[in-house]
Order: structure tokens, then C-alpha cells, then sequence
């Protein structure tokens, strides 16, 4: 059974993600909740790669026998209570593990990577999270400001969310304009959704990190606010944000995930490797019937 795209569900009962924790090597462990005694089975696309229990508590965690292979996975779950039909996450959890002898990015690395996991919204607009990230954490007080995932919906309304020292004020600009400011929570992380709609257009994008009223990191980088109406008439542009993949891009553009190879296919000359794209680049979503 294929997960819906969109289907409506109850809330309650609905099953969850809590942890998903992958080994260089894609070893796998994954818990969440669901109703109390629902057998819950978890897919990496639409193939079922385990299933389990709820206990009494509604908690149950799920270690596949197969490891996940290289390259960009999709992990949803369902949940079924006795003589109900099945009900579907709210989200799914994109899992990004590298190739043996390479870190994230594509390098040769002699150090094992951990893969990059992210759990992001099934459909709709939603602030998504970083569940693990492909570098070891820092110390305390040696936090890089980062933003992990940007995303927008077709209003333009932002969600992003990253890491930075505990309890710094994390403010948002575009076009030095401020958009919006979080505090970061004692672990470094921060999230700040912006209901604010944002015009098409190519903008840059800053966020500053803020302590004792000194701005003590800064990131800048471009931001394309794309109009989706574009794709109808000829090629739109689109620029890679932090957290993008081929697959979040061809959800947006084209409406289905799987059809990042219609953009692989049309950038073949900028894109290494499908499962590896970075910040900054630029890619053309073709015209497509």
C-alpha cells in the first residue's frame, strides 16, 4: 500500500516520528508513537521495511534488518488499530546516506559520515527538522550559525530552521529587510515561520546571530522566490536552498517528487551526482506536458 499525498486523517492515533538515528554504514533505528497496540509499518518509498507494536504507552521503535543503501531515501509510516483502516504520518523523513569513502558532499572522506536526516511536512506548508546531522555536534559555545532547511509554500510564506549557540536572538533579513527573529533554544536550535507572503523575485538572504546586542555570526546567500505559473510557459529558474534535494525541488516545481530526473536530466552539466546538490546552485526546471 502506497502512502496518500494528501489524503485527509483523524489527529488522533495518528502515528509519529520521534527519533531516526542512521549509521554511516545505514544501519537503522526508529521510534515514534501511535495509538496504544497499533501495529505500525514503516516504508522507504513504498516498500515496507519493517513492522512493529505500539505499546501499552503508544511508543514502539523499529530496527530494520536491511540497511538503508547510498543515496536519498523517503520514510513514512502507518499505523493500524484492530479492525481500522490504516492511518498516515503527517510527515515523512528524507534520510541522505553517503557512498562508503565519502562524506556528504560528494569528497572522499578516510572518516565514516553520518547521513543527513530530515523530517519535513507530507503535504502543505510546515516548519521542517533536522533530526541528525552529517557532522559530529560541537562543543558547547563552539556552535556554527547554520540553516539546516528553507522551504516556502505557494504563497511564498517561509519556514526555516537551523542551529546556533544556546540562546542567541536569530534574526532574518531579505534584502536587509527583517522578516522575522527567534530565540535558539538551549540545544542550538532554532525554527521561525514567516506568514508573510514573498513576492517572486531573486532576493539575498541574511540571518545574523545575535549575543549581548553584537551581531556574532552572519550568513548571506541567495533566495529565489519562484512562481510556479512560470513552469507553464518555458523554463523556470530555480536556486538551491540549504536543505533542498532534486526530490523537495520536483515536489515544488513539478508537483511530484519523482520526477527530479526531469530536472537531473535538464542540468546534467551543473549536477555531479543526483543525490548531491549544494547552496547557490542554479538549475532549469524545462517546460514539461
Amino acid at each position: 500500500m502506497l502512502p496518500p499525498s494528501d489524503a485527509p486523517q483523524p489527529a488522533a492515533g495518528r502515528p509519529s516520528f520521534d527519533v531516526v538515528r542512521v549509521t554511516p554504514g545505514g544501519e537503522t533505528v526508529i521510534a515514534g508513537r501511535a495509538a496504544p497496540g497499533a501495529v505500525v509499518t514503516v516504508y522507504d518509498g513504498g516498500r515496507p521495511i519493517g513492522e512493529v507494536r505500539a505499546d501499552s504507552r503508544g511508543e514502539w521503535v523499529l530496527v530494520p534488518e536491511d540497511p538503508l543503501p547510498p543515496g536519498s531515501r523517503e520514510l513514512s509510516v502507518s499505523s493500524r488499530s484492530a479492525g481500522g483502516e490504516p492511518v498516515w504520518s503527517d510527515s515523512v523523513v528524507v534520510v541522505v546516506v553517503p557512498e562508503q569513502g565519502k562524506d556528504i558532499a560528494g569528497r572522499a572522506s578516510e572518516e565514516p559520515t553520518a547521513p543527513l536526516v530530515v523530517e519535513v511536512p507530507r503535504t502543505g506548508f510546515g516548519a521542517s527538522n533536522v533530526l541528525q546531522q552529517p557532522q559530529a555536534g560541537e562543543a558547547a559555545g563552539e556552535v556554527d550559525l547554520a540553516v539546516s532547511v528553507l522551504d516556502y509554500d505557494s504563497a511564498g510564506n517561509l519556514s526555516l530552521s537551523g542551529r546556533a549557540r544556546a540562546g542567541s536572538d536569530i534574526r532574518v533579513y531579505l534584502d536587509n529587510r527583517m522578516l522575522g527573529r527567534t530565540p535558539s533554544d538551549a540545544d542550538g536550535t532554532w525554527r521561525l515561520t514567516i506568514q508573510r507572503e514573498i513576492a517572486p523575485g531573486l532576493y539575498t538572504m541574511r540571518v545574523d546571530e545575535v549575543a549581548d546586542g553584537a551581531v556574532v555570526a552572519r550568513l548571506e546567500f541567495p533566495f529565489l522566490r519562484a512562481d510556479p505559473r512560470e513552469i507553464e510557459s518555458g523554463t523556470l529558474l530555480v536556486v538551491v536552498q540549504p536543505g533542498n534535494s532534486l526530490w523537495r525541488l520536483a515536489r515544488r516545481t513539478l508537483g511530484e517528487g519523482v520526477r527530479y530526473t526531469v530536472i537531473y536530466e535538464a542540468n546534467r552539466d551543473r549536477i555531479r551526482d543526483p543525490d548531491l546538490i549544494y547552496p547557490g546552485q542554479i538549475f532549469e526546471v524545462p517546460q514539461t506536458n
